[in-house]
């Protein structure tokens, strides 16, 4: 099978287009014919080896891509899925502990993959199997309940879009999020997402004040980290609850401290690795059903033939698009 692989971190000019035996699913695995390697930031920081990300060491020679999506053609012994089915997955360990999406076929455990909905694409769900798992736990580790109001910036970003479609889906009283490029806020606008605040023109805390009442907000699920995240202490409200799930933005914030005391808010850090398979069910469950009802819908920008990689790794880390990238098979 082709597959791409690295045999040291060193870079899109590591990538190398490789021939290898075609894998055998075996105890838990399932085996899938690959259709939609996902290609995401998390791709980016392993190639690149990103020390500053503190990760452990990843294991190498190593087929790179976290997620992806394809058909399962052997389903080994799992109950719950079949030949045949279309298949989404992504969980920490692939393409970095153990082989990843970037070839023709790739064994999963079986726990970490889920039927794609019918009303989304491969493509879509390539990074939609862990943005909204990812974005709905962290919501339910909130304490979201219906009526809450909720920021979640960086719109475009597979969290900042998941998390904004879910929570408005599950019935917040108002969710806002942010960009800091104007073009990118009449995307957003132009794609459904009434509630932009365009970084370029005001700050945070200006645009979720004028847009919620002049209160801050319930809850902000944060993907980006940096000084977005000291931001967004300036724009809660008593008792609210601050999620960092990420460091896109920077991997160091200088949070003033009265923003916390004053209205009594917190910060938790969160990772969607450490969820149980019965909280990967459950979210990839509350996904299904909300895509298949129509009231939330992955957004895709675009794929990229398998052979050019190296051209969709770079894409993804310079573009900044706004929805998923894939590769193509």
């Amino acid at each position: 099978m082709r597959a791409w692989m690295i045999e040291e971190q060193g870079g899109p000019r590591s990538l190398k287009q490789v021939d290898l035996d075609k894998p055998a699913a075996s105890g838990t695995e399932i085996l899938v014919r690959m259709t939609a390697p996902g290609v995401v930031p998390f791709d980016v920081a392993v190639i690149n080896d990103d020390n500053e990300a503190n990760f452990p060491p990843c294991s190498l020679p190593l087929v790179p891509g976290n997620q992806g999506a394809g058909i399962v053609e052997d389903a080994g012994t799992s109950d719950r899925l079949k030949v045949g089915d279309r298949v989404m997955f992504g969980a920490f360990p692939y393409g970095f502990m153990r082989a990843g999406s970037w070839a023709e076929y790739c064994t999963v455990e079986q726990d970490h993959a889920w039927k794609i909905p019918d009303s989304v694409s491969d493509g879509a769900a390539a990074q939609a199997s862990v943005a909204y798992p990812t974005a709905y736990r962290a919501l339910i580790e909130a304490g979201f309940e219906a009526g809450k109001t909720v920021l979640v910036p960086g719109i475009g970003g597979s969290v900042g879009n998941a998390g904004y479609q879910l929570a408005r889906a599950l019935g917040a009283a108002r969710v806002i999020s942010t960009t800091s490029s104007t073009a990118k806020a009449e995307m957003a606008r132009a794609a459904g997402f009434e509630n932009v605040i365009d970084l370029s023109k005001q700050s945070m805390s200006e645009g979720v004040h004028a847009l919620n009442g002049g209160e801050g907000v319930d809850i902000v699920i944060d993907s980006l980290g940096g000084q977005i995240l000291a931001e967004t202490a300036k724009c809660i409200r008593r008792y609210s609850k601050i999620i960092c799930l990420g460091f896109a933005a920077g991997r160091d914030s200088t949070i003033t401290l009265a923003d916390l005391i004053l209205y009594r808010g917190s910060i938790q850090g969160y990772g969607v690795y450490t969820c149980t398979p019965e909280e990967w069910a459950d979210a990839w469950t509350v996904f299904t059903s909300l895509a298949d009802a129509g009231t939330i819908k992955p957004l895709f920008d675009r794929s990229f033939p398998f052979d050019q990689a190296v051209e969709a790794l770079d894409y993804v880390a310079t573009a900044r698009p706004f929805g998923g990238v894939a590769l193509s098979l």
